[in-house]
């Protein structure tokens, strides 16, 4: 565990005044939703905040009638502390499915509402958060506008000016997709920039979704608690959520977060630590770790960058992992103290495939550029400098949707380009012909056109070749993007895209009226994946190693394939185990071998001939071998 030592500006330290936080304004909900405060009509009218005596969202009121929430199910109440008093409640399963089934209540397809605070006086203070407790759950759906850009937000928002003007505080965007928050997850807020010295504040709490609910209680305006910790964002560091495992070696992870203590004090003997875990079923395998400790972090502080000096070059086999950030006091007495111990742990999936580059897992929201006409959407991808020519596209896979006012699907037609970013821009883009397609080449194209059968988010499989119409071969080290265009009457076609992962490099690109390396944000991830196989003309080793490099014995083989390696000196190397259509059937890449040998299982493969093929960065050998049975 590395320790460092953080300067504190005496600035700081003067900062550090409070040992509790003064309480500017309160509500409990005890006993109702107060006339004081202002619940909106909702849209469609009648979709309204309500109370929960219990502080639960298990029913509402439909005309006077209460009606069970059918998805509740044996959820316990909202854990804030005083829940038992009651909690203020948005239940959109009891609109939408009206206690029978989905889509079968007065409200269905989704809705509005908001509940607005009195006005606060907040002109005695200069810096003030906004303390709340939330037991919230959200879901995407594909009969709501995909158009719209996300289908589900609680959204707190905040005015200094009696309501005539509003500032949102976007929240919650880990609780979507059929998540959930903890029943005693606290959120603190700073709107100083909105509130601080003002008196004429109000808060908004506005729901605008369908399904679940949104369950919120003990509402405060507090000068700074003592401590305040929270993990703010951190560096995507896979390059992308999905890629094969003879990539993924050459994928070294860095690990950077953004941390803040909205705390009155600092937090001694901070800890920030990152892990690697693998994940099978309900189970966790711890894969890596590093950490370090800042002797102290300041008071008042906002989005600090902290790095870990050491990065780590993976070597992963197939499966699922997950990246996990914690930021925490090695004091005991000041972690308990914590005011937002919620916000210290951070979690993001990953996945080492045999074949498969996604940027995401699974469709969440469509959309597309909001000025409308043609445009293309993608996402980037390099190639390892371990493949050599020994890799082809087999196929790309993508979704969309479509409004029903636009008509169907059936007979648009969509097309795709591959593109090869030019070996002469920079690595950091920043030469990159933004204005023109300059900075690359067309390598490939393909083309759908949709049929009866295609729904909204399904995912549909396309072929795409070279202009010679050949399968499309990969360059070791080469940069690509795969985009689809939509254009003419398919420009209205929303493109499907996940929100799950926030990407700080580039990813997702978007071309409209230029290219957009960016695409619409660091949050939004094209759902347009890219499947390879092995290249079946890779069995001519353009820069061939020596024969004596790899070994195969026993050859034929029924149960074990040893592969004997005799490399000159030691260094990274991939074997790749194929049959003679390219099907890959076995990846492993090692980070520094030379006179070793390795053991592959055939044992399960049918009887004939495949191929095993050595790439290093000098050259590539393929031979091939016989199972036997």
């Amino acid at each position: 565990m590395k320790r460092s030592l953080l300067f504190i500006p005496s600035f700081f330290l003067a900062l550090v005044v409070w040992a509790q936080p003064t309480v500017i304004f309160e509500e409990q909900f005890d006993g109702g939703i107060p006339d004081t405060w202002e619940i909106g009509p909702g849209n469609p009218v009648g979709a309204v905040w309500q109370w929960s005596a219990n502080g639960e969202a298990d029913s509402a009121l439909l005309d006077t009638v209460m009606t069970a929430a059918i998805f509740w199910g044996d959820r316990m109440a909202i854990n804030s502390p005083s829940a038992d008093n009651g909690a203020a409640m948005y239940n959109s399963d009891v609109y939408d499915a009206g206690g029978i089934n989905a889509g079968q209540g007065p409200y269905p397809n989704g809705t509005t509402g908001t509940l607005t605070s009195p006005s606060i006086d907040c002109s005695g203070e200069s810096t003030v958060y906004l303390s709340f407790y939330q037991y919230t759950r959200a879901f995407f759906t594909t009969n709501y506008n995909p158009g719209r850009g996300d289908f589900y937000s609680n959204v707190v928002e905040v005015s200094n000016d009696g309501g005539a003007t509003w500032t949102s505080y976007s929240i919650n965007r880990s609780f979507t997709d059929n998540r959930e928050s903890p029943r005693d997850h606290n959120l603190l807020l700073d709107i100083s920039d909105v509130a601080g010295g003002q008196a004429d504040v109000k808060v908004r709490f506005s729901w605008e979704g369908r399904y679940y609910y949104w369950l919120v209680d003990d509402v405060q305006l507090i000068t700074p608690p003592q401590y305040a910790l929270s993990l703010d964002t951190f560096f995507y560091t896979p390059a992308s959520y999905a890629q094969p495992v003879t990539h993924v070696g050459t994928d070294t992870f860095a690990f950077n977060i953004q941390i803040s203590n909205l705390g009155s004090e600092p937090i001694p003997n901070l800890v920030f630590k990152a892990s690697v875990l693998q994940v099978s079923g309900n189970t966790t395998e711890l894969v890596y770790s590093d950490s370090l400790v800042l002797d102290q972090f300041p008071a008042m502080f906002k989005d600090s960058s902290l790095t870990l000096e050491q990065n780590w070059a993976p070597e992963l086999d197939l499966g699922d992992y997950r990246l996990r950030y914690e930021v925490y006091s090695q004091d005991q007495a000041v972690k308990d103290q914590d005011y937002t111990p919620y916000n210290d742990v951070r979690t993001a999936p990953f996945r080492v495939t045999a074949v498969l580059f996604a940027m995401e897992d699974e469709p969440d929201l469509g959309t597309r550029p909001a000025q409308g006409g043609d445009y293309l959407i993608g996402n980037f991808y390099q190639m390892s400098p371990l493949v050599g020519n020994g890799f082809q596209i087999r196929e790309l896979r993508f979704s969309c949707a479509k409004n029903s006012s636009d008509g169907p699907l059936t007979g648009d037609e969509v097309t795709f380009l591959v593109y090869k970013v030019n070996d002469d821009v920079a690595a950091n883009w920043s030469n990159f012909d933004e204005n023109s397609d300059e900075s690359l080449e067309v390598v490939g194209f393909g083309t759908y056109q949709f049929t009866a059968g295609d729904a909204n988010y399904d995912l549909i499989t396309v072929d795409v070749f070279n202009l010679d119409g050949e399968p499309i071969v990969l360059e070791a080290n080469a940069r690509y993007f795969v985009m689809a265009s939509y254009a003419d009457q398919a420009s209205v076609i929303f493109h499907a895209f996940e929100d799950d992962i926030d990407y700080f490099q580039v990813s997702t690109v978007l071309k409209s009226d230029q290219w957009y390396l960016g695409a619409f944000g660091a949050d939004l991830s094209a759902v347009l994946k890219m499947v390879i196989e092995m290249n079946p003309n890779a069995t001519r080793d353009e820069n061939p190693l020596e024969d004596k490099a790899m070994t195969l014995f026993p050859n034929p083989s029924s149960e074990v394939l040893n592969v004997q390696l005799n490399l000159e000196e030691a260094a990274p190397a991939m074997l790749v185990m194929a049959d003679l259509n390219g099907q890959i059937l076995n990846i492993r890449e090692y980070q520094n071998v030379q006179k070793e040998t390795k053991q592959f299982d055939v044992s399960r493969l049918p009887a004939g001939t495949y191929l095993m093929r050595l790439s290093t960065e000098k050259g590539t050998k393929t031979k091939q071998f016989v199972v036997m049975k």
